[in-house]
């Protein structure tokens, strides 16, 4: 039967419940009149497994946002573990600044302003890394995944919000969903992961990095 919203919130209420902190980072981003494109909480649960399965410590994140994805991320990171997120606009990274203070996670967090081409370039010398998440300008993961083939390790893993496109991913019509179809045509293609859509939400992709070549 198809998941509604009754049982989203039952799932999200079981596993996935959200403290204090993180309430207050999505009402700030409301504050900041920040867009509505934020993960939920049962997201942010789900990347938070990931992390751990994976045993990640190096983390790397597109589209940063008000912080709240990020939050859920350095909370599942180790002690050692560290955040690197990327985030073109100057008003949601100070935003982020301010939300990953609140949560106490900002010594484990460093947020870099700019273009995420020119940023990948520039951290490509941390690499490897050992979980990826992209949440930002979906015309360019094909470019992202590329980038990430060379740059995530071994049994690293790769996860993409909005794998659905707001639904319109089989029948691309903007280049959003255009661009997340070629991002999975590019993954179909690949030999480097494997690959599957879990449906949360509108569509989260997991794909494990498996082998050296792509």
């Amino acid at each position: 039967m198809p998941i509604d919203d009754g049982l989203r919130r039952y799932a999200a209420e079981a596993f996935a419940p959200e403290d204090d902190v993180l309430r207050w980072i999505q009402a700030e981003a409301d504050r900041q009149e920040l867009p509505k494109i934020s993960l939920q909480a049962d997201e942010g649960r789900l990347l938070q497994l990931l992390i751990k399965m994976s045993g990640a410590k190096k983390a790397l994140e597109i589209g940063t946002l008000a912080g709240y994805s990020g939050t859920w991320i350095a909370r599942a990171l180790p002690a050692d573990g560290h955040l690197t997120t990327l985030e073109k606009s100057s008003k949601h990274a100070a935003v982020a600044r301010a939300s990953f203070k609140h949560a106490g996670v900002d010594g484990k967090v460093t947020v870099l302003e700019g273009s995420a081409l020119d940023l990948l370039h520039k951290v490509e010398a941390q690499a490897p890394f050992d979980f990826m998440f992209m949440d930002a300008d979906p015309e360019s993961y094909v470019t992202y995944l590329e980038w990430a083939t060379r740059n995530l390790r071994v049994g690293g893993m790769l996860a993409a919000h909005n794998a659905f496109a707001g639904g319109n991913v089989a029948n691309p019509v903007d280049a959003r969903s255009n661009g997340m179809a070629a991002f999975h045509q590019a993954l179909r293609q690949s030999k480097a992961f494997e690959t599957m859509i879990v449906s949360v939400g509108d569509g989260m992709t997991i794909a494990l990095r498996m082998h050296h070549t792509a």
